[in-house]
């Protein structure tokens, strides 16, 4: 088989993984298609859509996203006396004690979230994808990076994006499957082991708040992304060019109603890196 020219990396970044959407609607406006895709988390829902349906970019600018929860929802700043402050306490407790009883999110908006997935990629598998198509996920028990390329393309993808906190583990074959951020936000090593020529990697993260987190659920959040930048910083750099957008503004891990912006961010940074990756391909 003949080794793929050039696979793109889709790192983790949650909402500001639509990024990766724009950065691949420019390249094919390029003319240039990735012959291989690996994806974590939010990446690996842009892949496997991308690799199963020719109308993926409508199809994922059209996701639902509404079972979602807000930045920062159920978990608001202290409560006054009475009002929407003590309705934010209340919301504050029940989210606390779905953590403590459960997975986090209520088994409905788990339910719903399985859907927006199917309806993008249905009952297909990972093998269908044109090209192909890795989705990495973390093992809670074995603590290591799990690769899948083939079974059903929509648990893959949800085991992928499993946020701890937010969304319940995905049991597959025995092992108990999260966010793949956790093991490696960036597995550049997985596109060379497929064979590519040349890898680019494309980091959503954002590495500043602009604003100081209000509550512990936002702290935690904003720790765990703190250390997987700087994990991040050093596993892409393996990469032979890393794309990385530039927002108009901060765009929470949760906040998927900055899709657009998010699109858009990527294009452009596509865009501005056009020669640097002709240079590399015609390499």
């Amino acid at each position: 088989m003949t080794a793929p020219l050039f696979a793109l990396v889709l790192a983790g970044g949650g909402a500001r993984g639509f990024a990766h959407a724009g950065v691949l609607r420019a390249l094919e406006d390029m003319g240039l298609r990735p012959s291989a895709l690996v994806g974590v988390s939010m990446g690996s829902v842009i892949a496997v859509t991308y690799a199963l349906r020719d109308d993926w970019y409508e199809a994922l600018l059209a996701l639902d996203t509404t079972a979602a929860p807000s930045p920062g929802a159920g978990h608001g700043s202290r409560a006054s006396v009475g009002g929407p402050g003590v309705r934010r306490a209340w919301a504050g407790a029940r989210a606390a004690w779905s953590l403590l009883s459960g997975w986090g999110a209520p088994d409905e908006a788990v339910a719903a979230g399985r859907r927006s997935l199917e309806s993008l990629v249905g009952h297909q598998r990972l093998e269908n994808c044109r090209i192909p198509v890795t989705v990495c996920a973390t093992d809670l028990l074995s603590g290591s990076r799990v690769e899948m390329n083939s079974g059903h393309a929509a648990t893959a993808v949800l085991a992928s994006s499993s946020l701890a906190g937010i969304l319940p583990p995905v049991e597959i074959d025995g092992r108990l499957l999260v966010d793949g951020v956790y093991a490696d936000i960036a597995p550049v090593d997985v596109a060379h082991d497929m064979g590519a020529l040349v890898v680019i990697a494309v980091d959503p993260t954002q590495p500043k708040t602009p604003t100081p987190p209000r509550n512990g659920l936002q702290v935690v959040m904003r720790a765990m992304e703190i250390c997987h930048m700087n994990h991040a910083h050093e596993r892409i750099g393996t990469a032979d060019l890393v794309i990385r957008p530039e927002f108009d503004g901060f765009v929470d891990v949760l906040d998927f109603g900055k899709r657009d912006m998010c699109v858009e961010a990527g294009r452009r940074a596509a865009v501005d890196a056009e020669q640097r990756i002709r240079g590399l391909l015609g390499r």
